[in-house]
């Protein structure tokens, strides 16, 4: 009786084979789908050749050429079970395919769209669906980056309290004398003597003699790699396009060389910390961003910086708390100012929205997210809490609209804000969008053709004539 059980069981499972493989192939081809803003029909009939159209026809053939035989060879295989094994042969290649051509692009369209059919639906059957597939997709989107800077440092801080979002959804915000800091360097680090800059070591008696507390004393050593180095755009071209690892970036070779890639920032930043006595972790992870990292002049498309790339950043202790720091993202481009404070001394909630650390427990949150929770959040930069901004809706980075969008954001400290859309990857600026007021609330309404469109937000203080770029979105329009 028990074998016979058994063998019930194992002939329901190899059954369940052959629905439960073109099913997880179809999923793949529709997030695809979805992911490009293309026909779901073509999705679909990829799915019907998944199973039953190439299955079907397989056994069919094979029926035909047996015939035509004159002493047929015998069948060691039941036609159930040559079916089932076509299927899992057939869809075996599909997904082999899809993975060899570009893994990377395949398991990050079901990370973000994977729950696709059910765009519009928020119920708890929907929601608990949705969640199924979510946790899927996150266990395949293991987010390998095409370039590494090593690991963080361990062991990382135990969980300690931080400050989160409230229940209501607004931003999180530090007092102000945290975050943000003046964009701007400290008089001493900016006028420091070439005598003190002979070594790294001198460098941080020098901070650690001008500045005794040790928030100034983090801030000094932030400003201090700022204003001495300078993106290495070459090396990191040689990453990207794998022409070899570049220029070394251990602290000693950027300090001397004054330029590095974000590990040589990062690495820096630690050596000159302890030198000033300092405590300085670093950190090794996932970036995303759209505009601030454009060295070349070009901005990426949405949906290439929704993948991310390898990172590097810091944590540095002070007191009992663990304050976050990425001096690469704060040293500026193009026109920009002489120095940035963005990302000194960052909320933990506003770091999340842009950097993923590859160990979680460096995230400095009670609750910390997946690889696809931070995939698949909205684009924003952590400027967005300048302004005490909240984006309330959409809640995706990307999102499927049919001919025009709604944004809504919590503003109670009224931020001016602007808005625009264009095509995803266009050049300039795009055409502005409807931007309405109401009580608390701000409302941004675009008007969209054909295609995957890009919706810039800036936001400035209320009145004011300068706007930060804040974040975008992705809505795929059809």
């Amino acid at each position: 009786m028990a074998l016979r059980i058994l063998w019930t069981i194992t002939r329901l499972v190899w059954i369940a084979a052959m629905i439960a493989a073109p099913l997880f192939g179809f999923w793949l081809a529709s997030s695809l789908a979805a992911y490009n803003n293309a026909s779901q029909w073509l999705a679909l009939l990829v799915g019907l050749g998944l199973f039953p159209i190439l299955p079907v026809g397989w056994e069919l053939f094979y029926a035909w050429r047996r015939s035509r035989k004159k002493v047929p060879p015998n069948q060691i295989l039941t036609r159930i079970d040559r079916l089932v094994l076509r299927t899992l042969i057939v869809n075996a290649l599909f997904v082999g395919g899809m993975m060899l051509f570009d893994r990377e692009i395949a398991v990050h369209a079901v990370a973000q769209r994977g729950d696709w059919m059910f765009d519009g639906y928020d119920g708890p059957v929907a929601s608990t669906f949705r969640g199924w597939l979510l946790e899927m997709a996150d266990h395949m989107d293991t987010h390998p980056q095409a370039q590494s800077f090593g690991t963080s440092d361990l062991p990382p801080p135990e969980p300690e309290k931080v400050a989160t979002q409230s229940t209501s959804g607004t931003t999180e915000v530090a007092p102000p004398d945290v975050w943000p800091q003046p964009d701007a360097a400290e008089n001493d680090v900016a006028r420091m003597p070439p005598e003190a800059q002979e070594s790294i070591a001198s460098v941080g008696a020098y901070l650690r003699a001008r500045f005794p507390e040790p928030r100034d004393r983090a801030k000094a050593v932030h400003d201090y790699v700022v204003l001495r180095l300078t993106y290495d755009e070459a090396t990191l071209d040689q990453l990207e396009h794998h022409r070899g690892v570049g220029a070394p970036q251990d602290a000693e070779t950027v300090f001397r060389t004054k330029t590095g890639v974000c590990e040589g920032y990062a690495r820096l930043m630690v050596a000159l910390g302890k030198a000033a006595g300092l405590e300085v972790a670093f950190i090794a992870g996932s970036a995303r961003d759209n505009k601030v990292r454009a060295f070349d002049g070009d901005a990426k498309t949405v949906k290439a910086a929704l993948e991310g790339y390898g990172h590097a950043w810091n944590a540095v202790k002070l007191g009992d708390r663990w304050e976050l720091v990425d001096a690469t993202w704060d040293d500026p481009v193009g026109g920009e100012a002489t120095l940035r404070s963005t990302y000194l001394f960052v909320p933990p909630k506003l770091m999340l929205l842009d950097h993923l650390p590859d160990t979680p427990r460096w995230q400095l949150v009670d609750t910390p997210i997946s690889t696809g929770e931070f995939v698949r959040q909205p684009m924003m930069t952590p400027d967005i809490g300048r302004y005490g901004l909240t984006l309330i809706d959409p809640t995706r980075a990307q999102v499927s609209v049919s001919g025009e969008i709604a944004i809504t954001l919590d503003n109670p400290q009224r931020a001016t804000i602007e808005a625009y859309e264009k095509i995803d990857g266009a050049a300039g600026q795009g055409s502005p969008c409807e931007v309405a007021n109401v009580e608390r609330r701000t409302l941004v309404h675009c008007k969209l053709g054909d295609g995957a469109y890009e919706i810039e937000l800036f936001a400035g203080a209320n009145g004011a004539t300068r706007f930060e770029y804040v974040g975008s979105l992705l809505a795929n329009s059809r």
